[in-house]
C-alpha cells in the first residue's frame, strides 16, 4: 500500500480501486513517482514524491464529489489519478507540442490495457483525462468533477501547505513568495466557487475559498507585525469572454506604498494569450521614483454557465 494512503478505511478509493484493480494504483505511484525522479535530474533526493501527494489529495476530492454527483466514483478517482501522468513526461515539463492531457491519456490506455481494465472502462476514462482542460472539449462528466477535485485541492489548509511547499522548492523566502505569488492564489481563491463545473464542486468551494482568503489574510497582518512588510491588496476588475457581466475579481498583493520613497504606486494591466491560458500582466509604478514590479499569472477559467 501506498505510504500515503496507509491508514485509510475501507470505503476509501484505495480500497475499492484495489478491489476491482488489484495492484493497479501501486503501477501509477511508481510511474508518476518515476517521471518525477526524471524531471529533478541531480535534484536532491525527497522522502516521497510532490506530484504524487497531489495526485492523492485529487483522486480523493474526486471520489467524493463523484459521489454527490450520483457518478462512478472509482472511474471519478481513477481519472484523476492519472490527471497529472503526463506533467513529467520524458523528463521535461511542458516542453513540445504535444499536450500534457494527451501525453497522460496515452499512458492511462498503456497501463490500464497491461491492468486488464474493461475496454468500456478504459475508454471512459482516456476520454475523460484528454478532456480535461481542452478548450472545445466535448462534455465529459467525469473531466468535470476532475477538473474542480484538481482546483479544490489548491485551497484549503492542505492547499495553502501545498502553496509554500512549491514556494520553498523554487527557492523563494516568504517575502518573495507573497510579491510573486500571493496575487495568483487570491484571485483563484476569490474566484473558486465560479470556476467549478459542478454543484459538488460549487459547494465545497465556498468554504475553501472562505478558509483560504482568511488564512492569507491573517498572513499578511502578521508579516506587518513582525517582518515590517506591510502589504496591502488591490482588487481590480477584468472582463471575462465567458462571463462578461461578471469579469474576474483579480486581487493584486503589493507594498503598501514604495519601499524607496514612500509615494503610492500607479497600477497598469493588459491581459493576452498565454501558453495555456489568457495571461495577465500587471505592473506597479512608483509615481515619484519609478520603482516597478511586474505581476504575471494565468487568470482562472470561470464556468460558462451555472447551475450544470
Amino acid at each position: 500500500m501506498p505510504a500515503e494512503i496507509r491508514g485509510d478505511k475501507p470505503k476509501t478509493f484505495y480500497a475499492q480501486l484495489s478491489a476491482r484493480y488489484p495492484g493497479l494504483v501501486e503501477k501509477i505511484q511508481t510511474l508518476i513517482a518515476e517521471s518525477e525522479r526524471s524531471y529533478a535530474g541531480n535534484a536532491p533526493e525527497t522522502d516521497g514524491s510532490f506530484l504524487w501527494e497531489h495526485t492523492v489529495h485529487v483522486a480523493s476530492l474526486a471520489f467524493k464529489l463523484a459521489q454527490e454527483e450520483k457518478r462512478d466514483a472509482l472511474l471519478a478517482a481513477l481519472v484523476a489519478l492519472f490527471h497529472d501522468a503526463g506533467k513529467f513526461a520524458g523528463g521535461r515539463y511542458h516542453e513540445g507540442d504535444t499536450p500534457e492531457e494527451e501525453e497522460a491519456a496515452w499512458r492511462a490506455e498503456t497501463l490500464l490495457k497491461k491492468s486488464r481494465v474493461a475496454p468500456a472502462d478504459r475508454r471512459t476514462v482516456v476520454e475523460a483525462v484528454r478532456a480535461l482542460y481542452r478548450e472545445g472539449r466535448r462534455a465529459s462528466p467525469l473531466a468535470d468533477i476532475v477538473h474542480d477535485a484538481d482546483f479544490l485541492s489548491k485551497f484549503g489548509y492542505l492547499g495553502v501547505a501545498q502553496f509554500f511547499i512549491k514556494s520553498t522548492l523554487r527557492r523563494k523566502t516568504l517575502r518573495t513568495a507573497v510579491m510573486n505569488s500571493l496575487s495568483k492564489e487570491l484571485t483563484y481563491a476569490a474566484c473558486l466557487p465560479l470556476n467549478m463545473r459542478t454543484r459538488a464542486g460549487r459547494s465545497l468551494a465556498s468554504s475553501k475559498a472562505g478558509d483560504t482568503l482568511k488564512f492569507y489574510a491573517g498572513l499578511l497582518d502578521e508579516l506587518r507585525d513582525v517582518h515590517d512588510l506591510d502589504f496591502r491588496i488591490e482588487t481590480i476588475r477584468v472582463p471575462d469572454p465567458r462571463r462578461a457581466r461578471i469579469g474576474i475579481e483579480v486581487r493584486l498583493v503589493l507594498p503598501s506604498a514604495c519601499p524607496s520613497c514612500g509615494k503610492n504606486w500607479i497600477i497598469t494591466h493588459v491581459v493576452g494569450p498565454g501558453k495555456k491560458c489568457r495571461l495577465l500582466e500587471a505592473r506597479i509604478t512608483c509615481a515619484r521614483c519609478g520603482e516597478a514590479h511586474e505581476i504575471a499569472f494565468c487568470l482562472p477559467e470561470l464556468a460558462a454557465r451555472s447551475g450544470k
